[in-house]
């Protein structure tokens, strides 16, 4: 270190700060593992707190930094922005859907209380809701027999007229 400039010093103090406070944010935002515990932990709060700090310090370094310098934190605001608006989406998309184990435990337990609906019927002397959609799709389907015109053939005719002059001698 006493070889290197203090300019120098600070060009690589700055780029380290940069750098660990994007790598904060990406863990924040649930990207990588908290080296500590090993888990993905997102906070959502948290990130753009870290991103809203980056973006602080750009701007309140603007027109002091060299080119690459620059670049870095320029960069950094930008990927993390972009990185933060899609956790928001998938944030709210998780909360709108219920997760794939929510969905099956309530699909389970509506089986379960039709089931046990359709006991407590068979129980009471009624007929469970299967059969009665059964005799009610039974119904339906006769009565819309019913209101479709009869088609007449002259065969039919035929025979019954032949039938009653048989009938008849």
């Amino acid at each position: 270190m006493e070889n290197i400039d203090e300019k120098k010093l600070y060009e690589i103090q700055f780029v380290q700060l940069i750098f660990s406070l994007k790598t904060s944010a990406i863990m924040q935002l649930g990207k990588i593992a908290n080296p500590l515990t090993g888990k993905i932990e997102r906070n959502l709060n948290e990130a753009k707190y870290t991103i809203d700090m980056l973006n602080m310090i750009k701007e309140k370094t603007k027109n002091n930094l060299a080119p690459d310098e620059e670049k870095i934190i320029n960069d950094a605001v930008f990927e993390l922005q972009m990185n933060y608006i899609d956790e928001v989406k998938k944030d709210k998309e998780e909360k709108k859907e219920p997760k794939p184990k929510e969905k099956e435990e309530i699909t389970e337990k509506e089986t379960k209380e039709q089931t046990e609906e359709q006991a407590e019927k068979t129980e009471e002397g009624q007929k469970p809701e299967v059969e009665e959609k059964e005799e009610a799709d039974e119904s339906k389907e006769n009565v819309e027999k019913e209101k479709k015109p009869k088609k007449k053939s002259g065969k039919k005719k035929y025979s019954k007229a032949k039938k009653k002059n048989e009938n008849k001698a």
